[in-house]
């Protein structure tokens, strides 16, 4: 499960990250639902303030993807949890919602070669700001190369509009290697999830799989702006250790559920008040809970 977004795209992956998880199928849609849970732990480094911070996390997806090209619509409920003397400070926020549109369109040249043109538009905004006050967008491009079936390359630049930052040039690394039919380890450096996943198929219709991440994942929020300080937003980065698993229910490999359970060892909120950064903290290290119900049709 993909957490914490920021426009930095979901690349050229949807078809071959869902696809990986699923019985072979000619199925283009995809719908999701999603709930996590990240429980509260004492902050630090907030400038003397105490207290704890948690959250929670509910949200759908609708993913139409073909070998060529993906589409991702996206919705995201995030309900945070400040308590102690650092509630309702300039250093806490509240619920915020996050609507996203991801995709990618890909020009194959040969069998081993193709371009893709990667691109997003994303509102997120605290409870009481308008989503377009948190409008951000990505645009860029990567080469895509297939050397034979067990590897996967693509290489390429994104641009980022950030809240309360200038226009930011992004390198773009994802690369797939599958040793076995059991198997296959997945890397990615693409601003919006960097690290290393593993995924293990339980039995060979890969109804059954099992994956282990590792990862440093960010997002950026519009926050409600400050009689102090103007407007300002909040860039949060995370690393997670999770283990998740996916079953589909049946042999047409249409539903599908997913659990998984993480450990966050460290975890930074920067606050950006006119494009200065003036605060932060870090919660402690915490633990997770997720699921996701969906279907391919």
């Amino acid at each position: 499960m993909i957490d914490f977004k920021q426009i930095a795209l979901v690349c050229a992956c949807y078809s071959s990250a869902y696809a990986a998880d699923a019985p072979a199928a000619a199925k283009d849609w995809l719908v999701i639902t999603d709930w996590q849970y990240r429980g509260d732990d004492f902050v630090s480094h907030a400038g003397g303030v105490s207290g704890e911070y948690g959250r929670s996390r509910s949200g759908a997806e609708l993913i139409y993807q073909t070998n060529t090209q993906a589409v991702d619509l996206e919705w995201y409920r995030y309900q945070s949890r400040f308590s102690g003397a650092i509630a309702g400070t300039d250093r806490s926020y509240g619920s915020v919602t996050d609507v996203m549109l991801t995709g990618f369109k890909q020009w194959d040249w040969n069998q081993k070669y193709g371009v893709e043109l990667i691109y997003a538009l994303e509102g997120a905004a605290e409870d009481g700001v308008g989503l377009g006050s948190g409008k951000r967008w990505g645009l860029g491009g990567a080469v895509r190369w297939r050397p034979d079936a067990e590897t996967d390359v693509a290489l390429g630049i994104l641009l980022e509009d950030r809240l309360e930052a200038s226009v930011l040039p992004i390198p773009y690394v994802k690369a797939i290697w599958r040793p076995c039919k059991f198997a296959e380890v997945e890397l990615r450096a693409t601003g919006l999830q960097n690290g290393l996943i593993i995924r293990g198929f339980v039995t060979e219709d890969r109804a059954t799989t099992v994956d282990f991440t590792v990862a440093y994942e960010t997002m950026n929020f519009q926050l409600t702006p400050s009689t102090t300080y103007g407007s300002r937003a909040v860039a949060i980065g995370e690393v997670p250790f999770r283990l998740g698993v996916t079953q589909f229910l049946e042999k047409s490999g249409t539903w599908f559920v997913r659990g998984s359970a993480e450990w966050v060892p460290f975890a930074r909120q920067t606050f950006r008040h006119e494009g200065l950064s003036e605060a932060a903290f870090q919660p402690g290290a915490s633990w997770g809970l997720a699921a996701r119900f969906g279907a391919r049709f």
